[in-house]
């Protein structure tokens, strides 16, 4: 596993920490596909606020269409 992959993975575990004891209504997966979206497009700041964006309006989209 390449340093940055483990940064990342290091990362997710104390996201994850705080996600379960402070937000826990928020999916972890949803922390997941933002943080390696970001990853992903760090050299382009833009792209990632945009894949970011799409995550959260896909689960905001998901969530009130089930409520």
């Amino acid at each position: 596993m390449m340093r940055n992959e483990i940064e990342v993975e290091e990362l997710l575990r104390v996201l994850e920490t705080i996600r379960s004891e402070q937000y826990p209504d928020i999916p972890a997966e949803i922390i997941r596909e933002v943080v390696i979206a970001q990853f992903e497009n760090q050299d382009d700041r833009t792209l990632g606020r945009r894949d970011t964006k799409k995550i959260i309006d896909d689960y905001l989209r998901e969530v009130t269409t089930t409520d």
